[in-house]
């Protein structure tokens, strides 16, 4: 008996190791299999449909899906962000950006405000040099991005070679997967019906929207003359993802600078435009995107978002949520058969 357990325990502790090795050696990949899964999730009914109707079956199928995430999706992520970093570099020689720079610093030096709450300082002083710390960012930022290209190159590939394969085998992945969960049968399968809601919630609820936002926010600084356009678009779509406030914390400021350095009807035309465009949007397109897709707290989003951001870089702004979403997913598992068992007990 003691041999056999011994035994037991061997293997446990063989198989908790060669597991944290195989951790490591997936680890710089994680990124790229989970965005794969999500996509592999997203297409899952049109990748059956492609199977009945395309000669060639899975592999064809699979393939055509890839083709149409690298076409749809990927390439002009690529492309918007390659025109971002190009236009963050020339924002800071600009002449205009340079003329938006000193009217903030006027409109800082007579604001009572600002001088009640930080009294005797040279505010001009101060935000000069936190505009040259977020320059020097910048310009680190940029440096870094040109320098990972040779990274995104490789975790394009790890993408897609996942997601090939998750298209063509993922049933039979799913399958495996459960022999090995110690969850029941019909709570592995709750699971996977979270993750495809939360999935589908994500990128259509919260995405997609952020997207749309951001596309209408851009063509709007575009016609005013706010320069950089598609960064200030950008940075909208990241707004939209703070609960309350959102994209106001963009275009609010920025219509305020504008009449405040003598362009009123720019101003007044960004400001119009976020009121009666951008900020409505997110009421009249949510509900509808979402439907009956699980659809988390916009607080929970906001911290799983930043913290995705932080642990996954991009790709966190799906992944953080998604897994804050399987956790409470779990919580809500645990709760029905332990408390359930609790209730019992007592």
């Amino acid at each position: 008996m003691k041999g056999s357990q011994l035994s037991m325990y061997l293997f446990l502790l063989l198989l908790i190791i060669a597991g944290v090795a195989v951790f490591f050696i997936f680890q710089p990949f994680l990124t790229a299999i989970v965005i794969a899964m999500i996509f592999a999730v997203l297409f899952h009914r049109l990748n059956l449909f492609l199977r009945k109707t395309l000669f060639g079956g899975r592999i064809a199928a699979a393939t055509l899906i890839c083709l149409l995430v690298a076409v749809l999706i990927v390439t002009p992520i690529s492309i918007v962000i390659g025109f971002a970093i190009n236009e963050v570099g020339a924002l800071y020689t600009s002449e205009q950006s340079g003329a938006y720079v000193s009217k903030g610093i006027e409109l800082l030096r007579q604001s009572p405000l600002l001088h009640t709450l930080f009294p005797g300082s040279d505010l001009s002083t101060r935000f000069a040099e936190a505009t040259k710390a977020v320059s020097s960012g910048a310009i680190s930022l940029l440096a870094t991005a040109y320098q990972g290209v040779l990274q995104f190159v490789i975790f394009l590939l790890a993408l897609f070679f996942t997601l090939f394969y998750f298209l063509v085998d993922g049933e039979n992945m799913l399958r495996y997967a459960k022999r090995f969960s110690p969850l029941q049968d019909e709570q592995d399968t709750h699971l996977f019906r979270e993750f495809i809601s939360i999935s589908r919630a994500m990128i259509k609820g919260t995405f997609v929207v952020g997207v749309i936002q951001g596309i209408l926010a851009g063509i709007a600084f575009l016609i005013a003359g706010v320069p950089s356009p598609v960064v200030m678009g950008i940075i909208v779509v990241f707004a939209s993802l703070i609960p309350g406030v959102g994209t106001a914390l963009v275009w609010v400021p920025t219509a305020g600078i504008l009449i405040a350095s003598g362009n009123v009807w720019q101003g007044v035309f960004i400001l119009s435009f976020g009121l009666g465009v951008i900020s409505i949007i997110d009421n009249i397109l949510r509900p509808k995107l979402v439907g009956r897709d699980t659809e988390m707290h916009p607080l929970l989003v906001f911290f799983a978002t930043l913290g995705g951001i932080t642990l996954f870089g991009l790709p966190g702004l799906l992944i953080g949520p998604i897994i804050v979403s399987l956790f409470f997913a779990l919580a809500d598992i645990y709760s029905e058969e332990y408390g359930a068992k609790s209730e019992r007990v007592s």
